[in-house]
């Protein structure tokens, strides 16, 4: 009953082909056409959507022709510029169409343009809008190990939900229609990343410093705190295999992500400290023209200039916390990036 109900009724589209994004369909296809299905797809870049013809996608001759063609669309984009720009688009031709259009959102974006997004679409109430955020770098989106987090309208959660499986190894459902709480979510997920790479990077620097054996340090990290993710990006940082921006998440996105962290503590009153100092060394490498590279290089930022990373987070600190009878230089640098949700 399943497989006639998919049959009958599902024409998924896919829109956003990147590292992540190509992983996840890439999968989503493998399934679909193990059941003499396939799905359509669209990017920005023609060269990339070639690939997933090799594994029997349809490629869409225009993002027109994918929404005529689809009842389910998926996007995977680089950030909330890229969404909001995409979205408007979908949006448009979703008004022009006959047929009801289930929009998943799983891309890493401010609360705020995920309420905007699902706000503008209930213009057009035949359709309906997720946002379904996931966690894991690009070997775990291949993998199919993705950690999936669900929000919005919940029979069509329901309704999706087999295909989400096909992507990843759980799903977090929030039960909210509330789309900016998986957001909120994600960037809190985000946080813990951030912090833990944070974390990893002063203690292994002071390592460093105080000429203390890393293989001994990691040893102990191994044996005292056997988390994979901690393992893994120790064993980075101290031994120099920092992964590519093809391969692990961007300095440049990371930055994008750590600006919304700061900015969604800003807009609720919470405060993220360690986020202010990852912020610091993120935009550190930035400066000296290595935002492509892995986040978790943040180390180097402390290898180099641990003094200057320090002053500008008190600095930072002091800014937020008001105290304004102390004389502190202002670094615009160092404020979350504002976030205009008009």
């Amino acid at each position: 009953m399943n497989l006639f109900h998919i049959k009958q009724q599902d024409r998924i589209g896919w829109i956003g082909l990147g590292e992540m994004g190509y992983n996840m369909a890439n999968n989503l296809q493998r399934y679909l056409a193990s059941r003499s299905l396939t799905m359509t797809v669209w990017n920005r870049t023609p060269e990339k959507s070639k690939k997933m013809h090799h594994h029997g996608a349809r490629i869409a001759k225009s993002i027109e022709d994918l929404v005529a063609q689809s009842n389910i669309i998926f996007t995977s984009l680089a950030n909330d510029t890229a969404v909001e720009e995409i979205y408007e688009i979908l949006f448009d031709l979703a008004g022009q169409v006959d047929h009801s259009i289930i929009f998943v959102e799983t891309s890493t974006i401010y609360p705020a343009l995920a309420t905007k997004l699902k706000e503008r679409l209930a213009v057009t109430p035949q359709h309906t809008y997720l946002q379904c955020p996931v966690f894991g770098r690009p070997s775990a989106a291949k993998a199919a190990k993705l950690i999936w987090v669900t929000s919005g309208d919940e029979k069509a959660i329901k309704k999706l939900c087999l295909y989400f499986t096909t992507m990843s190894k759980s799903i977090i459902h929030l039960k909210t229609t509330d789309v900016a709480r998986a957001c909120s979510f994600k960037l809190i997920g985000n946080f813990f990343v951030v912090g833990t790479m944070e974390l990893l990077a002063e203690g292994l620097t002071l390592a460093e410093k105080a000429d203390v054996d890393q293989g001994s340090i990691l040893k102990f990290i191994e044996a005292f705190f056997p988390v994979p993710s901690w393992i893994e990006c120790s064993k980075q940082m101290t031994q120099g295999t920092l992964m590519s921006k093809d391969t692990g998440f961007s300095v440049d996105m990371g930055l994008e992500n750590v600006g919304h962290m700061r900015q969604l503590a800003q807009d609720t009153g919470a405060s993220l400290p360690t986020a202010d100092l990852a912020y610091n060394h993120l935009l550190a490498l930035k400066e000296r023209g290595k935002g492509d590279q892995d986040w978790s290089s943040m180390i180097n930022s402390l290898r180099t200039s641990p003094a200057s990373s320090r002053r500008q987070s008190e600095d930072s600190t002091l800014q937020r916390d008001g105290a304004e009878e102390i004389d502190v230089k202002t670094c615009e640098d160092c404020r979350p990036p504002a976030y205009d949700a008009n």
